[in-house]
């Protein structure tokens, strides 16, 4: 009979002969381990007859001590976390003996939540896995990975495993902008009436003042400002104020170009051009990053916000004159509409979210060996669409000129406020990629008849707004191995 003692004194990186159940015929001693079974029960001596429930008992048992796992070819629902230099030995027989089937039937491990299945942690000592199949489930959560086995900086030996990945999770639709446009910016002051600030010794400097400029305010530094009308004055009118920002918007002019002068010809402000539009969101690309947590992809980019229109620029003034007043008195001529402020910009829809991976292994700054080993991968989830963008805003119409007298030209209205730019839409996330090994460091070494077998990558998400832009995500990597930085 083989001793804890001897098994001990071999050292934990060396199987004693007698211990390994692929190796001998029979069942190996109670002495070799501790035994693990669905039907067992935690709290048991671990031995054949007594054996515990769960690996995560059994490896606790064994933690330290050099001695191995041995389970039953059933299955056990949860995830493992596997300490350094641990033995797990499946594919037993436990209605018959112990003995070891492990050809035909593995110790599957397969929680049924999203949860990596066999996780492999760091520290001194060879992980040594044989016969088990770790099954990970479907990942649920948005952008969410389906990892079979996951090795964190250890050396671990795979012989005759099974490592079979779900789905990788669809990644997160980005955020809409508000579908309601923003309020129509308002309008232009009116000018003023001839004669209506009369000075009775009609000196030549009396001055109707045009309508005061409007401002839009848009949030932070936002700003559009409709131009101040012109001023109606005894012998000329004045012009129109440009609209901000930027320098469009015509001022209207209170002089004639040629001959009569009216509005038509010239004096009234001008609409401001629509704001720039938003910058579109970057389309997510790339690898996405590997690491001892699992995978992450690259979401998409957020758009920019619109720009606000250009203001209106304001209309001229009219010239009044000598006996335009009542009582033919000389006054100033109507003053200009100030124009209408532009429009604010719409705002930005966010970034779609990165698809899941499918992984059937992931190796992290690991050392890892696989022998007639068998991983597949499932489908990579679709990255998300961005968010949808919101238009801009109208601009607020002009301020209507004042009305002449006694002959006199009424003043010219303001022009019109551009419209606010549409905001940019958010660009679609990574498509998850679909990968039976994974690796971060050195590369997975490969024994005897090892199969790998990837599925399919996940398409990238649209960009928003129905891909306006086209800026839509990457599809995933589809790939037997793929390296990341």
């Amino acid at each position: 009979m083989l001793t804890c003692e001897k098994y001990r004194g071999r050292g934990s990186e060396v199987v004693p002969s007698g211990c390994v159940p692929s190796e001998i015929d029979g069942a190996v001693d109670d002495e070799c381990g501790i035994f693990v079974a669905s039907t067992g029960k935690d709290g048991n001596a671990g031995t054949q007859a007594e054996p515990v429930a769960t690996l995560a008992e059994a490896l606790r048992l064994t933690s330290g001590t050099g001695t191995g796992v041995y389970a039953c070819a059933e299955t056990f629902v949860e995830a493992v976390e596997v300490p350094a230099g641990a033995k797990l030995f499946g594919g037993l027989d436990c209605a018959n003996g112990w003995e070891w089937i492990g050809k035909e039937k593995k110790t599957i491990v397969a929680p049924t939540e999203e949860a990596i299945a066999l996780k492999v942690m760091r520290g001194v000592g060879t992980v040594r896995i044989e016969d088990v199949s770790a099954q990970a489930a479907d990942a649920q959560t948005p952008g969410a990975s389906s990892i079979a086995v996951l090795v964190d900086g250890a050396e671990a030996e795979l012989v005759r495993c099974e490592l079979i990945a779900g789905n990788g999770a669809d990644g997160e639709e980005g955020e809409d902008a508000p579908s309601e446009v923003p309020a129509q910016a308002a309008p232009g002051n009116a000018g003023t009436d001839a004669c209506s600030d009369l000075d009775t010794s009609g000196a030549p400097d009396e001055t109707l003042p045009g309508g005061a400029q409007v401002e839009n305010a848009c949030g932070g530094s936002a700003l559009s400002i409709g131009g101040e009308g012109g001023d109606g004055r005894v012998n000329n009118g004045g012009s129109g104020q440009i609209g901000e920002p930027g320098a469009l918007g015509a001022a209207g002019s209170g002089e004639p170009a040629a001959g009569e002068w009216t509005c038509a010809a010239g004096g009234t402000g001008q609409g401001g051009d629509n704001g720039p539009p938003g910058e579109f969101g970057l389309a997510a690309s790339g690898l996405g990053a590997l690491s001892s947590s699992g995978y992450v992809g690259v979401s998409g980019g957020a758009g920019g916000p619109g720009k606000p229109g250009q203001g209106g620029g304001g209309g001229g003034g009219a010239k009044g004159g000598a006996a335009i007043c009542a009582g033919a008195v000389p006054g100033a001529g109507a003053s200009g509409g100030s124009g209408g402020p532009g429009g604010c910009g719409g705002l930005p829809g966010q970034g779609g979210g990165a698809g899941g991976a499918s992984i059937a292994l992931a190796s992290v700054e690991g050392k890892v060996t696989l022998k007639e080993c068998v991983l597949t991968a499932g489908n990579g989830g679709k990255g998300g669409a961005g968010g949808d963008l919101q238009p801009g805003g109208l601009g607020g119409l002009g301020g209507v000129g004042g009305t002449g007298m006694g002959g006199s030209k009424a003043a010219c209205d303001g022009g019109k406020g551009g419209q606010g730019g549409n905001g940019g839409p958010g660009g679609g996330g990574l498509g998850g990629p679909s990968l039976a090994i994974a690796y971060r460091g050195e590369a997975v070494k490969q024994e005897g008849e090892t199969m790998l077998m990837p599925g399919a990558a996940g398409a990238g998400g649209p960009g928003g707004s129905s891909n306006v832009m086209e800026n839509a995500g990457t599809e995933g990597t589809a790939a037997a191995e793929q390296e990341f930085p």
